[in-house]
């Protein structure tokens, strides 16, 4: 057995993005320390001087950093290994560049370093004309120059990655590989090479591969493991434990270091399980020293590196860890709630100065000529985003893909051979200087990530406006800031496309919105006949909403309403209490491994599928007045996913209170996204209660593959393919519960800050129409809070833009709560044609009794206006609309708004309810002469598709295909 001393085990800073900066890296090593991992590797691929200009020498300021960096690895007993990547441009010919690397080397020891690596990993494997002129091949070309720098530097401890640094990328296999063979030949003993395992992410890293390794390359190789690395997804973070290599490859390799997550704070649980796995193998010896216990199983002279881990979560002996629940066993999730239970010391522990800080922005390569293969980012290779939309590039395991996959083996073996292709592709670095400079780059845009609501170091972009607790049709006009749509609209972040591209769980993909087999449309003929005459015969019964009863709205309904006084209890207390074990753990579900979801959060993705499969129980029950077994199940059912919605809130929540803030910043806008989508889909299933959805309804509602679609979990798991196939993580597997296709750009955001304010979306409650009218006119194109322009009519402007909606097509209507106050929504009519009839013959008519025709006068007032509009006959919607964009939809949202990606949440639980009632697309009318508000559904994916032939020159008609 390789005694510890001697075995590599601990971090490498390896990954593409942003570096970690310097307080990080001498935190890291304190860790490692307590931790016992002996081994951090200095490779940061987007650090300037260790790859893009790694011919630069190192400043005098540069040098102070990086000497303080190797002392404190020293006090911590851990060695600093100095890794140096310069493949991208290296002529190995050339004697001027070999000195040059040797200088490099040669300074970076004087300031105490004593081990070395050369990286080679991810990069072109044409050589020059110069040096095919002297060297063989590449593998003679490398090996040279590393030998020759090896014992320039007196032979030290020196690490190798190789360019075919995992099985896949061993041309044409690893046995086979010829130049695998000559690394095992030619380079020198003592120079150890790494190696990632099968893949480039491993799910498993099995004994029997590594013995075939061994065999060609002469040695044990060091395993740099990138379980955790997360830089090829920007959704995506890995908090799970250590797991599926086998306690017994401890024995056949000479280290493991892991690339874990780009946020620093994020990898605890990360090192800790490694090293919880580490000290299983080696017996660590000084562990029962230090903390002893009775029975400690280190004392065992049996237990040696030949224990297994022959299946994932199988028990083993180990020496007992701090907290460890289990002394003298291992198992993943024991060692993984060890290590939580001791994470919670660091998550309740104030740093020094990590009160505040600033969010930089995450590094964006450069984009290169456009490969003929979707984006990839992986953890040791990457491809940039290419300058093609997503809708006409769709990512691999997504869109056209995924269902092709999903047919059948050949689909799936093409789908492989596109990953495989896209690894080829190298990227273009855009390089930091995380020594001097903290790791932002020069000009990137800083952003305070200020909480509880205090952004007061900002500069306030959004206008407060004060919407008073209780609302009514009786307008204040007491403290209430001008509201304009528009200033909204600028809010709505127009990076998230460029960000996202190649990057979307959900790639838009509109060219089959409407290519349905005559099944389907004679089905969704028979959809629109039938809600049209349900919407008819209520029309009368529905169209005074302020007679009906809040109670009477959802009579059957199980699931509690998102503002019930239990729920404010519950928001109330998530706001100052502290942080749990079991909060965490909830945590590391949503965000486990990259093959892997938690098992609870797996529970909830069958959960949402079964509750959309099975919503016509509810509506067949409410109809009969009969509810059978099933509805009662749903209703069980879907009360569980809302309070699973709500635990999600509450973690949330009670993140915003950790002290830790530099650990809050990390995780924040990872679960900003996930809960996001999870209250999205609460919302949603709360509107499927409301017995809207008949048996021909749940067809709509798996449009695209998801993890219930069969062999689609199966391939996620499996491991053949490398998980940026998969875009999203579980974030995208909950996004596709939503029965929504091509709406990616309603997901693909990020937060702009961090703030204390979670909103809701639900469906409308007829109680709602006062607080609905107000927000309408506090965000009216007209200008203040409405109450100069319409001081006898304060009904006026509601009854112009919202009132159709809630009269004839409640149910198709939501709004946004911020705590006890509405202010936003989202009003649609699934049947537009039908919609329109019914407004022109009940609703006019009764506006035209209710504002009578005022009197003609030259310049008349906004109000005379708005009355005039109601006494005009209206142009008709052509047909031609009405086939393309069968619903209509209004949404407007108060700029008080914070967080303006619910914005997009709200349109997406709308668009949802359309979809699933057999709607393709839906569109909005707009003033022409209101670009604001324009601009605002631009941003929304809205585009103009007037009919010049049918509308009036100062209206625009805007659409959307679902």
């Amino acid at each position: 057995m390789i005694p510890p001393s001697s075995f590599y085990c601990g971090c490498v800073e390896g990954f593409y993005g942003r570096p970690w900066t310097t307080a990080q890296r001498k935190n890291l090593f304190a860790l490692m320390r307590r931790l016992k991992l002996n081994t951090y590797m200095y490779a940061p691929k987007d650090d300037c001087k260790h790859r893009m200009y790694w011919r630069e020498m190192y400043s005098v300021e540069e040098a102070e950093h990086l000497t303080g960096l190797i002392d404190a690895a020293k006090e911590n007993n851990v060695d600093f290994v100095y890794a140096l990547s310069p493949g991208l441009d290296v002529t190995f010919s050339s004697a001027k560049e070999v000195t040059c690397l040797k200088r490099k080397l040669e300074q970076v020891r004087q300031f105490g370093c004593e081990a070395f690596s050369l990286l080679f990993d991810d990069i072109d494997t044409d050589m020059c004309a110069a040096d095919k002129e002297v060297f063989q091949t590449f593998a003679h070309a490398q090996v040279s120059v590393t030998n020759e720098v090896f014992q320039h530097l007196g032979q030290p401890k020196f690490l190798f990655c190789p360019t075919e640094y995992c099985a896949t990328r061993a041309e044409p296999s690893v046995r086979k590989s010829e130049y695998l063979r000559t690394l095992g030949a030619k380079l020198l003993p003592d120079i150890k090479i790494m190696w990632t395992g099968p893949k480039v992410v491993s799910k498993t890293i099995s004994v029997e591969s590594i013995l075939e390794l061994t065999e060609v390359i002469k040695r044990k190789p060091v395993i740099w493991d990138n379980v955790h690395a997360n830089d090829y997804d920007q959704q995506r973070i890995f908090l799970g434990p250590f797991k599926g290599r086998s306690s017994e490859l401890h024995s056949y390799v000479s280290g493991i270091l892991t690339n874990p997550n780009c946020e620093y704070e994020a990898n605890y649980i990360a090192l800790h399980t490694l090293a919880t796995w580490s000290h299983c193998c080696d017996g660590d010896p000084d562990e029962s020293k230090e903390e002893p216990s009775a029975g400690s199983p280190s004392d065992n002279p049996t237990i040696t590196a030949e224990i297994k881990l022959e299946t994932e979560g199988d028990i083993e002996s180990v020496p007992p860890h701090r907290n460890y629940p289990n002394h003298g066993q291992y198992d993943p999730d024991l060692a993984l709630k060890a290590a939580v239970t001791e994470w919670m010391e660091v998550i309740m522990t104030v740093l020094p100065g990590n009160e505040k800080r600033l969010l930089a922005p995450p590094l964006v390569t450069v984009p290169p000529t456009a490969p003929p293969i979707p984006s990839i980012n992986t953890c040791m290779s990457i491809t940039t985003p290419t300058t093609s939309s997503s809708k006409d590039m769709p990512s691999p395991g997504e869109g056209q893909l995924a269902e092709e996959l999903l047919k059948n083996k050949e689909a799936f073996d093409t789908l492989a051979a596109v990953s495989a292709a896209a690894e080829n592709f190298k990227p273009i670095p855009n390089p930091v200087n995380s020594l001097v400079s903290n790791a932002f780059a020069p000009g990137d845009p800083l952003e305070p990530m200020d909480c509880n609501g205090d952004f007061s170091s900002r500069k306030e972009t959004v206008p407060s406006c004060v919407v008073p607790t209780k609302m009514s049709s009786n307008v204040s006009t007491t403290t209430t800031t001008v509201c304009k749509v528009s200033e909204v609209a600028m809010q709505i972040d127009e990076t998230v496309e460029k960000e996202s591209e190649g990057n979307h769980a959900q790639p838009e993909n509109t060219s089959n919105s409407h290519s349905k087999t005559p099944e389907v449309e004679a089905m969704a003929e028979t959809m629109t006949d039938t809600d049209t005459e349900m919407q008819s015969d209520g029309a009368d019964a529905d169209s005074q909403p302020e007679d009906v009863n809040i109670e009477s709205a959802e009579p059957d309904s199980d699931i509690p309403d998102e503002d019930s006084d239990s729920d404010k209890r519950t928001k109330k207390l998530a706001a100052t209490e502290k942080i749990t074990v079991e909060d965490v753990l909830l945590l590391v579900e949503l965000f486990y491994l990259p093959y892997e979801h938690g098992s609870r959060a797996v529970k909830m993705l069958e959960e949402i599928h079964w509750l959309k499969t099975n919503a016509h129980h509810i509506c067949e029950a409410k109809l009969k007045s009969n509810p059978s077994d099933t509805a009662g199940e749903w209703a069980d059912r879907a009360a569980s996913f809302v309070d699973f919605s709500r635990q999600v809130h509450q973690v949330m929540m009670r993140l915003l209170n950790i002290p830790n803030r530099s650990l809050l910043y990390d995780l924040y806008p990872y679960m900003w996204d996930m809960e996001g989508v999870i209250s999205t889909l609460a919302s949603f299933v709360k509107w499927l209660d409301l017995g809207k959805v008949p048996r021909i309804g749940c067809c709509f509602m798996d449009y695209h593959p998801s993890w219930c679609s069969k062999g689609y979990k199966e391939a996620f798991m499996s491991g053949d393919l490398e998980p940026w196939v998969f875009r999203g993580g579980l974030t995208a597997e909950f996004q596709r519960m939503l029965p929504l296709n091509g709406a990616a750009d309603l997901f693909s955001k990020k937060p702009y800050l961090v703030s204390s304010k979670v909103y809701t979306i639900r469906p409308f409650l007829p109680a709602d129409e006062d607080a609905v009218y107000r927000v309408c006119l506090l965000t009216c194109a007209d200008g203040g809070d409405g109450s100069g322009l319409y001081p006898d009519h304060p009904q006026l402007i509601g009854d112009r833009l919202a009132g159709t909606f809630l009269t004839f097509s409640r149910e198709y209507c939501f709004v946004l709560c911020d705590r006890d106050d509405i202010v936003g929504y989202a009003l649609a009519a699934f049947n537009a044609k039908n919609f329109n009839k019914q407004v022109q013959v009940a609703w006019l008519e009764e506006m035209k009794r209710k504002y009578p025709k005022p009197s003609e006068t030259k310049k008349p007032t906004q109000a005379q206006k708005t009355i005039l509009s109601f006494h005009e006959d209206p142009v008709p919607l052509t047909e031609s609309l009405f086939s393309r964009f069968p619903s209509q939809l209004r949404l407007d949202v108060l700029p008080c708004v914070e967080d303006t990606g619910v914005v997009k949440n709200m349109l997406a639980c709308v668009l949802s309810a359309l979809k699933t009632s057999g709607s393709h697309g839906a569109f909005v009318e707009v003033s022409t002469a209101n670009k604001g508000h324009t601009e605002f559904y631009n941003k929304l994916g809205f585009v103009d598709v007037s009919d010049s032939g049918g509308n009036p020159d100062e209206v625009a008609i805007l659409g959307r295909i679902i």
